[in-house]
């Protein structure tokens, strides 16, 4: 897999965002709460041209936008300078992260997949 994007936490931990010949895999190892080492680790598997769609309808207009697979949801939302970047999985231990990212980093993925990257 290659990583097309990655979103590093200020002191450790990151979003990756990495892909193969056919689909996007989001990988998430975000601090909870770095004083007593809790994480948030989740990742997310979506079909190429699904995560391409929802990044342009993200630019092009405000307001939450989804995807769904059978591995995960994710909801971009741009607001402003910024934009909200929601993950989750269902499952026995359902998971979510929530986080609010600069633009530049949508702007970043959708060269990316404008590129045929993703």
């Amino acid at each position: 897999m290659n990583t097309i994007l990655r979103i590093p936490h200020p002191i450790e931990g990151s979003v990756d965002i990495l892909t193969d010949e056919k689909d996007v895999v989001i990988k998430a190892h975000w601090p909870f709460d770095l004083q007593t080492d809790e994480w948030v680790d989740i990742t997310g598997r979506f079909p190429h041209e699904d995560l391409t769609r929802l990044v342009t309808a993200a630019i092009a207009n405000s307001g939450p936008h989804s995807i769904e697979s059978e591995h995960g949801h994710l909801t971009l939302e741009r607001t402003g300078e910024k934009f909200s970047f929601d993950l989750s999985r269902s499952g026995v231990l359902p998971q979510r992260l929530l986080l609010d990212f600069p633009l530049e980093h949508l702007q970043e993925l959708s060269v990316a997949t404008d590129r045929g990257e993703a």
